[in-house]
């Protein structure tokens, strides 16, 4: 009788774990363009979070301890509140991973900042749709879908506008910046979220934006984080691509993630590695504005592509079968 109450309790824990859906990692960068601390750390940081599969990044710029920062000052109120959100005002740079404040003395070039976050799960799926109106307004639909049963507390989504890639060289000596907060669609610390009980239910949340004159719009991109309000720990995340306009990646646009799939930059080569190689596998690499600039066939599960003519910056790209999708993301080239 013990046997049989343990068998079932492991089959319904079993069951419960694999209704779940893959949890995306976030990261929260917090540094600043005056600052000789981050362009120290900065590098080894990218190359760390650069060589993550499926990491989203977004870095915020507070004015404190360097109020001139010109990324600072174009939304200073709302990146020093995503700042105070974490109780981390006061320094830079920091990394809050998960929603979880990172110590200033890790060392941010190593890989193990982002273990204990790595093969999560989550009974929340996101999707984003992203429509690009001419040059002057941008609309974000964020999907939150019910995946697996659950007893979440009380949830908050914060919605951010980011833009991929400025150029400027702060006197710290930065040439360029990733991932750059502008403008919060629902408050630095989120809205208030129900997630439905009912498996297969969905809450959406729609926002429009005119653009501001400082941002180079084609590089905008929305992204989305769903947090517990009192512990602020991350139940799901996502972001789409600044120059793909109405597309909708998430859970079921992207199945690679966390599924066996990883490409990143490695000596002017791109690599891919696929541990369930599909047959007809296509890789295509975009520059930010969507130009195709390299469509190579896949022959392995392992796959080294020279990249080498390439400029250092960031770059989008697309991994598909015949059947299928399997992976859009972004890369960077140094």
């Amino acid at each position: 009788m013990k046997k049989s109450i343990f068998l079932l309790a492991f089959i319904c824990s079993f069951l419960f774990a694999f209704s779940q859906v893959p949890k995306k990692i976030v990261v929260e960068h917090f540094t600043n363009t005056k600052c000789s601390a981050c362009a120290s750390r900065n590098p080894g940081f990218y190359t760390n979070y650069n060589s993550q599969s499926g990491v989203i990044h977004l870095s915020v710029h507070p004015s404190s301890p360097y109020s001139a920062c010109v990324l600072s000052q174009h939304n200073a109120s709302e990146n020093d509140a995503r700042t105070n959100y974490y109780g981390i005002y006061g320094g830079t740079p920091r990394l809050v991973i998960q929603g979880v404040v990172i110590s200033s003395a890790v060392n941010y070039s190593s890989s193990s900042i982002f273990t204990p976050f790595l093969s999560q799960t989550s009974p929340a799926s996101i999707r984003i749709e992203q429509v690009k109106f001419s040059n002057d307004s941008i609309r974000s639909k964020i999907v939150i879908k019910t995946e697996a049963s659950h007893t979440l507390p009380g949830l908050s989504l914060f919605v951010a506008l980011a833009e991929d890639t400025i150029t400027y060289t702060g006197s710290n000596g930065e040439p360029r910046h990733f991932d750059v907060f502008r403008k919060s669609l629902t408050g630095t610390s989120g809205i208030a979220i129900t997630l439905p009980s009912n498996i297969g239910d969905s809450v959406v949340y729609t926002k429009s934006s005119s653009v501001n004159g400082a941002w180079n719009f084609s590089r905008i991109f929305t992204l989305a984080i769903l947090q517990e309000t009192a512990s602020k720990a991350v139940v799901q995340s996502e972001s789409v691509p600044a120059n793909l306009n109405n597309l909708s990646v998430g859970i079921q646009k992207n199945e690679a993630i966390n599924n066996g799939i990883n490409v990143y930059t490695s000596d002017n080569k791109i690599i891919v590695q696929q541990d369930n190689f599909k047959e007809n596998t296509t890789l295509t690499l975009y520059d930010i504005t969507g130009k195709i600039l390299l469509v190579q066939q896949l022959t392995s599960s392992y796959e080294s592509v020279n990249v080498s003519n390439l400029s250092a910056g960031l770059y989008l790209y697309s991994l598909k079968s015949t059947e299928t999708t399997l992976k859009v993301d972004k890369l960077i080239v140094n």
